[in-house]
């Protein structure tokens, strides 16, 4: 497990690359499976009690960038190797 200043530096990391990499998207369906394989792996090296701090910071992260993708609703619980938003 990471603490959670090297969660924080590898979350800053992924919120500085969304807008220009939202910015070059040719197609929404590539940015999902591909978030969530990064989001994953920050979860995965977070410990039990960082895990709501560090979704709680990607979930900021989709409400302030990618609100402009069609997706009904972020789901929270959705499968992260899956197509869908965590």
């Amino acid at each position: 497990m990471k603490p959670r200043a090297q969660l924080d530096a590898e979350l800053d990391r992924l919120a500085v690359m969304l807008p220009p990499w939202l910015e070059h998207l040719r197609h929404e369906a590539q940015f999902w499976p591909q978030f969530n394989a990064l989001a994953k792996e920050i979860l995965d090296q977070a410990a039990d009690e960082d895990i709501p701090y560090v979704q709680g910071r990607l979930d900021f992260m989709l409400k302030t960038h990618v609100f402009g993708l069609s997706v009904a609703a972020i789901n929270t619980d959705a499968d992260p190797a899956g197509c869908q938003p965590l």
